[in-house]
């Protein structure tokens, strides 16, 4: 009968532990840390390290960038990501803006939860841009290099947004220092080959040239000229008209600019709260 006891009173210690908000009510004051691993994909010293680094960006934007990893949820993932975010206090820093990736593995779902002035910053193609500088450490099972990769990104889209205008649709392609690095690089060597073939062939042509003792070879009979004329028969003019590109439409499953139609799309949470964001898998 003990034995019966225990195993049935486990699972409801393990559920009750594993409870990621106390109540449907929203916290004056914000109740978990930047980073809940539940999903145990992170290493303890990874888990340090990236907690520093969302905390410390975090406070230098005014803005929780936030990361929960799961094995499951239930219901859809975006309510689920809105409302830890909500019922956990998150609304209680930097008057309530802040984003949160969160991952569930059973499914390998993803997804994002803006809120407050985040919204903004947080374009429906700045998630985009988002996840893609995230896909390929998301399928190849480097979740830290992931996650880091997540915050980076945070901080520039942070940052340019600082400077007035969010990254949306109509913004020029981000480059980092590595990227014009790797342009000049290529430029160098492109250059050299370019420059190159007509030296080689210069060189090739060279081999005919022989010594001449005398100058009567090149003015033996003189020099002669023959009268050249241009002239003009017809033209022919041909129009094709520009393509118009009508696409408006707005998608999260694309990082093609026309896919997006700018801005952020919003929806309400179940507290009743304005969140942006975005889902898909991986």
């Amino acid at each position: 009968m003990a034995v019966m006891l225990i195993t049935m009173i486990l699972p409801i210690k393990v559920m009750a532990s594993d409870k990621l908000w106390d109540s449907n009510e929203i916290p004056s004051s914000r109740q978990k840390p930047r980073l809940v691993d539940n999903a145990d994909l992170l290493t303890s010293s990874e888990e340090e390290t990236l907690l520093a680094l969302l905390d410390e960006t975090s406070a230098k934007w005014q803005c929780n960038i936030a990361v929960l990893t799961v094995e499951n949820h239930d219901g859809s993932i975006q309510d689920f990501a809105d409302d830890y975010f909500d019922y956990n206090g998150f609304q209680a820093d930097y008057n309530g803006s802040g984003i949160l990736f969160m991952l569930s593995m059973a499914d390998r779902e993803w997804a994002f939860s803006t809120c407050g002035e985040a919204i903004n910053v947080f374009t429906d193609y700045g998630q985009q841009y988002l996840i893609d500088a995230m896909m390929d450490d998301l399928r190849e099972g480097d979740y830290n290099g992931a996650c880091k990769a997540y915050v980076k990104e945070c901080d520039r889209l942070l940052n340019e947004a600082s400077k007035g205008t969010p990254y949306d649709v109509y913004s020029k392609p981000m480059r980092t220092a590595a990227d014009y690095l790797n342009f000049g690089l290529y430029s160098v060597v492109i250059g050299l080959v370019v420059a190159l073939f007509p030296i080689l062939k210069m060189k090739s042509d060279l081999k005919t040239v022989k010594m001449n003792s005398g100058a009567r070879n090149y003015s033996a009979g003189g020099p002669s000229f023959r009268a050249r004329d241009d002239r003009f028969l017809h033209k022919t003019l041909s129009k094709t008209p520009r393509p118009q590109d009508n696409d408006s439409s707005s998608s999260g499953g694309s990082s093609h600019r026309s896919s997006f139609s700018g801005g952020s799309s919003t929806h309400i949470s179940s507290s009743g709260t304005t969140h942006g964001g975005s889902h898909g898998h991986f």
